[in-house]
C-alpha cells in the first residue's frame, strides 16, 4: 500500500500550542512528519506573520484583529499560555522564520493562505516573493478556501503548487475543477467517504488529493486505504505510527 505524505496540522497542535515555534520543533522532536501545515495573515504594517485566526482572541492573550495590529503588537502576544501555562512564553514567527524553520529541517510546508474573513491586498504576491527569496519554490505549497486567490498564486508563479481547499459537498466538482489551475485539491475527509469517487476523479484530472483534519485511527486507515496522496493532522503522531502500521 502507498504511504501518503504526513503532515502535522498547525505543528504539532495535537500536544502543544497551534503555529507556535515549540508546535513546529516538536514535529522534529517527536514525530516522522513530512512535513507541517501552516496558516499566514498580514499585519497593519506589512508583515507577514503565522496565525490560524484572522483574530487573536482563541489563541493568544490579546484581542483584535491581525490586520489592525503591528508586527511588533503581534510579537507581545503570548501564545503559548491558552493551550496549557507551562507553555506561557511562547511568541508569534514571521512566515520568514518559519521558511528558514524548514528549510533548516527539510520539512516540506504545505501554506494556507487566510485571505477570507480579511481580503488581504497583495497577499499572494507578498507570499510567492517571500518562498522566491528563500529558494523553497519546491519545498512549499499553498492552498486556501480562496480559489480565486490561488487563481492568482498559479499565474504569479507556474512554479509553485496549488490546493483548494473545501468542507463542503460542491455539486458538479469535475466541472469545476476543470476550470481551475490547481495542482491540489485539499478536500475536508468525509467529503471522501460521503462521495467515494472523489479520490479517482481527482486523479484523473492529475490532481494530488490532501485530506484534513484527520485525528483518530479509524479514519486515518480508511483515508489511507482510498489512496489519499496527503493527510494532515493534529494528532501527528499517532498518523505516522498507523501509517508505518498499513505502509512499511
Amino acid at each position: 500500500m502507498n504511504k501518503p505524505l504526513l503532515f502535522a496540522h498547525r505543528g504539532f497542535s495535537g500536544k502543544y500550542p497551534e503555529n507556535s515555534p515549540l508546535a513546529f520543533q516538536k514535529v522534529i522532536e517527536e514525530t516522522t512528519c513530512d512535513g507541517i501545515e501552516s496558516d499566514v495573515h498580514i499585519t497593519k504594517d506589512g508583515q507577514l506573520v503565522i496565525f490560524h485566526d484572522a483574530s487573536v482572541e482563541r489563541t493568544s492573550n490579546g484581542s483584535g484583529w491581525i490586520k489592525d495590529k503591528t508586527f511588533e503588537e503581534m510579537l507581545q502576544l503570548d501564545i503559548g499560555s491558552w493551550k496549557c501555562p507551562e507553555f506561557a512564553g511562547q511568541h508569534v514567527w514571521t512566515f520568514g522564520q518559519l521558511l528558514d524553520f524548514c528549510k533548516e529541517t527539510k520539512l516540506l510546508l504545505n501554506l494556507e493562505l487566510k485571505n477570507y474573513e480579511v481580503f488581504y491586498e497583495g497577499l499572494e504576491k507578498m507570499v510567492i516573493d517571500e518562498i522566491c527569496s528563500h529558494q523553497m519554490q519546491n519545498q512549499v505549497f499553498l492552498s486556501s478556501f480562496n480559489h480565486i486567490s490561488m487563481q492568482a498564486c498559479k499565474e504569479i508563479n507556474p512554479e509553485i503548487k496549488t490546493g483548494l481547499l473545501y468542507d463542503k459537498p460542491l455539486l458538479e466538482i469535475a466541472r469545476y475543477i476543470e476550470r481551475s489551475n490547481a495542482d491540489n485539491i485539499h478536500p475536508r475527509y468525509m467529503l471522501l467517504q460521503y462521495q467515494p469517487e472523489l479520490v479517482d476523479l481527482y486523479h484523473s484530472h492529475g490532481m494530488r488529493v490532501n485530506t484534513w483534519t484527520v485525528n483518530d485511527e479509524e479514519n486515518m486507515r480508511d483515508m489511507i486505504e482510498r489512496g489519499v496522496d496527503l493527510i494532515i493532522s493534529n494528532e501527528s503522531d499517532l498518523l505516522c505510527k498507523v501509517a508505518g502500521e498499513m505502509c512499511d
